[in-house]
């Protein structure tokens, strides 16, 4: 696997590249605290027939931290725009998880001319003023720095808790989530104001959204209900909707076989 360096908005975004090169671009979002490796169990599934990429959006991962804060849905969708424009791979599917679903959303409603087509997968349309509330709290505690790998992976946590990913999986992400510092210690990746949110409200533009748009309810997740799910959709000019069963909100870590067959189906019917 090599990475690209991607420069948006002044910043340097790492951008993992699983292979494919040459062929049509698939690119994969990660959730809020999260970062590109968290797609390493479902992204190489498509190398077969896509250029695939996995985005470490900023603040995340192994790409730059802004000076100031900088973390609304529109500084991602900013980014975006300039990468997809500049990267010379052309118009691509664009997968999002969670946060990275709600910029998927965002961004198509905005340049839905600029996607092949889309894939949403547990996105919150628009966020409640709780979930803002309970973010911000968690950004203004301090880092927590641990003495070795070891015990900093140990101590990993998806949020939401609840998961059913096997531990192999949880440890391959773990021990790509942290960074050792010159004392010796090491912290968890992420710019912690990053969970200072200011999304879009994207509910009123789902409308806007013309390309082929893939919406992925997670049954055991609390994020969306079936209802409001199923009204997301008829929003949509060219949307549809389907349900994972065996899985917690973290799906592409809970159930990737699943996710991907589901992502398969999808974008085999664009051809």
């Amino acid at each position: 696997m090599k990475a690209h360096r991607f420069v948006a908005n002044g910043l340097a975004l790492n951008c993992l590249d699983y292979g494919g090169d040459g062929k049509p671009p698939i690119l994969f979002l990660h959730g809020g605290s999260a970062h590109a490796h968290w797609w390493d169990f479902v992204a190489p599934a498509f190398v077969g027939a896509f250029h695939v990429l996995a985005l470490d959006q900023r603040g995340h991962g192994e790409s730059d931290w802004a000076n100031e804060w900088a973390y609304g849905s529109r500084h991602y969708v900013s980014d975006l725009d300039r990468v997809i424009d500049g990267w010379g791979f052309g118009a691509p599917i664009l997968v999002g998880h969670s946060m990275g679903a709600h910029n998927v959303l965002a961004y198509a409603a905005e340049h839905s001319e600029k996607l092949r087509a889309m894939v949403a997968i547990d996105p919150p349309p628009d966020y409640p003023e709780r979930a803002l509330e309970f973010l911000q709290s968690i950004a203004e505690k301090p880092a927590r720095r641990f003495q070795s790998l070891d015990e900093a992976a140990r101590n990993f946590r998806v949020l939401p808790r609840e998961t059913l990913a096997k531990k192999e999986i949880l440890d391959h992400v773990a021990r790509r989530s942290f960074k050792q510092h010159a004392d010796g210690r090491w912290t968890h990746k992420l710019d912690r104001r990053t969970m200072i949110r200011e999304p879009s409200r994207v509910w009123k533009s789902l409308h806007r959204i013309a390309c082929p748009a893939l919406i992925v309810k997670i049954a055991k997740s609390p994020l969306l209900d079936r209802e409001l799910t199923k009204k997301m959709v008829e929003q949509l000019a060219n949307g549809r909707l389907v349900e994972i069963d065996d899985s917690y909100h973290h799906v592409m870590l809970d159930n990737p076989g699943a996710l991907i067959e589901i992502i398969r189906v999808f974008v085999d019917g664009l051809k």
